[in-house]
């Protein structure tokens, strides 16, 4: 009978092992689980708050201002059901506040070079979330083309921006076939966009400059008539600067 006690004795604590070890092992498994969840989470909070805070006020359309509030405060409620401890909580109740007041912030079109440079990876980012969250079934695929068409034109803007803003110093600097160059590339870029929108009228205005540029390059040592050239030149450009309508007009409708 002694025997018979061993074994039952040893199957028992077998058992016991094997249950010890299968618990464990699933313990593991959701603390690795719950480790990634808390890290994907503060990756996409940090994200999100350099998106909020990078972009200028009033820069982002309406419906993106709206995604990335939505996106920073449901990752921070999501961290605060994960560590209660945090003081997630609090913080998303400080960015609806941002939001509320993000919704009253004047319209801007137009960026720095510095802002110009700044929102550029912050737009591919958030590009890429929209269509992360559209393949995942999260997000309307409607909603997220017209979301991500409205990153894409403001890519373009800051894009084309850049590049007059490089003109401009350019030409500050005398560098006249430099400055060409730049206004060039952007009037490019600007009648790759003709099928989505009519840029004709700023097109024209781009290539005025750029006569007048290269006028003024061909007469540089003319300089009784470079003085009107140049003055001409800036008529030219100051009419496309103040045209704000090829910016906002598809981009908010």
């Amino acid at each position: 009978m002694s025997s018979v006690y061993i074994i039952i004795a040893l199957v028992a604590l077998l058992t016991l092992l094997v249950c010890y070890a299968f618990i464990s092992q699933q313990l593991a498994k959701k603390r690795k689980q719950r480790l990634r969840l808390l890290n994907a989470l503060k990756q996409r909070l940090e994200l999100f708050k350099q998106i909020a805070s990078g972009m200028p006020a009033g820069y982002l359309p309406g419906e993106l201002n709206a995604l990335v509030y939505q996106a920073l405060i449901s990752t921070l409620e999501q961290l605060a059901k994960i560590s209660p401890k945090q003081n997630y909580a609090a913080e998303a109740n400080e960015h609806q506040k941002q939001f509320n007041a993000s919704k009253e912030a004047a319209d801007r079109s137009r960026l720095t070079p510095e802002q110009a440079a700044q929102v550029q990876p912050l737009l591919k980012e958030l590009a890429r979330y929209i269509g992360a969250q559209a393949e995942s079934g999260r997000l309307p695929k409607t909603q997220a083309s017209k979301l991500l068409s409205q990153c894409r034109r403001l890519l373009l803007q800051s894009t084309i921006e850049g590049y007059i803003n490089q003109a401009k110093q350019a030409r500050s600097d005398k560098k006249l076939r430099l400055a060409i160059h730049h206004y060039s590339t952007a009037r490019k870029l600007l009648l790759k966009e003709a099928g989505q929108q009519d840029v004709t009228k700023q097109v024209a205005q781009l290539s005025a400059v750029i006569t007048k540029l290269e006028q003024e390059d061909a007469a540089l040592n003319k300089p009784a008539s470079a003085s009107t050239d140049e003055a001409d030149t800036s008529k030219a450009w100051d009419e496309f600067e103040e045209d704000e309508d090829w910016k906002k007009k598809q981009l908010y409708d």
